[in-house]
């Protein structure tokens, strides 16, 4: 049987360290943040507010805000991440979090109701990282908003208009892992790195492979996907630290 979560001190601990802080190197990505969330409303039985309390989120900043109940808007961004296609929940990262998606910006995406559109907009998002035209949050907000005007219209071309962007489609779960400056690896040769993960990853075939600011991103079809999340449940690690492990065992470490 499972332990409950307030039981399991390790995770629990994980989840203290990703929420009410601004470091960015968090032991949980926002996507398992909210896990985490959802299930200690099951387990434990308290309201949003109790759980924002308990997690530091939605602090009092203000004397003259000390006796109001805490402030549950940061928690409910992450409960929104419920509702987000998980091919590319793992891309999300916190403010602070170098060459991921911010995390919020996931949550303005969660709001349309095609978990296809998710994965457009996503990879569109990031693939605006590598070019001088980022795509921001209010240029998110303005495609949420034309397609749920438009609902027919698709989402290509949305995408087109508002930001003057071709949009990325592919079928591919993306994941991106922060990581620490103790790994070193070489971020000019993504063929390379691709063939030291996938030496690691029995079974496991990534597509692709490489770092940008310091996030580690691997993309992978649905099976490998699969196969993939179930070797890493079967260690009880976190994304973040299973792929770290991944990247250790590539280099002896």
């Amino acid at each position: 049987m499972t332990a409950q979560l307030l039981d399991d001190f390790d995770l629990y601990s994980d989840l203290i360290l990703s929420t009410g802080t601004s470091v960015a190197d968090r032991p949980l990505t926002p996507i398992e943040v909210s896990d985490m969330i959802l299930r200690l409303e099951k387990e434990t039985g308290e309201t949003r507010q109790q759980i924002a309390r308990r997690l530091g989120l939605g602090r009092k900043t203000k004397v003259s805000s000390m006796n109001r109940p805490p402030d549950t808007t940061q928690l409910n961004h992450f409960l929104k991440l419920q509702n987000l296609s998980r091919k590319n929940a793992y891309m999300l990262g916190f403010r602070d979090t170098p060459g991921k998606i911010p995390f919020t910006l996931g949550a303005v995406v969660a709001d349309l109701p095609n978990k296809d559109d998710h994965n457009t907009v996503l990879k569109t998002v990031l693939a605006s990282y590598d070019t001088k035209m980022r795509i921001t949050k209010e240029d998110v907000r303005e495609i949420v908003y034309r397609k749920k005007a438009s609902p027919k219209e698709p989402i290509s071309e949305i995408i087109e208009t508002v930001v003057k962007s071709k949009p990325v489609v592919d079928h591919y779960y993306m994941i991106g892992v922060s990581l620490p400056a103790s790994i070193g690896m070489d971020r000019g040769d993504p063929a390379l790195l691709r063939e030291s993960v996938n030496a690691v990853l029995a079974g496991i075939e990534i597509a692709t492979a490489t770092i940008r600011d310091n996030t580690f991103f691997v993309s992978m079809d649905e099976e490998n996907f699969s196969r993939m999340e179930t070797q890493r449940k079967k260690t009880g690690m976190t994304i973040t630290k299973f792929f770290r492990r991944v990247l250790e065992k590539a280099h002896g470490i």
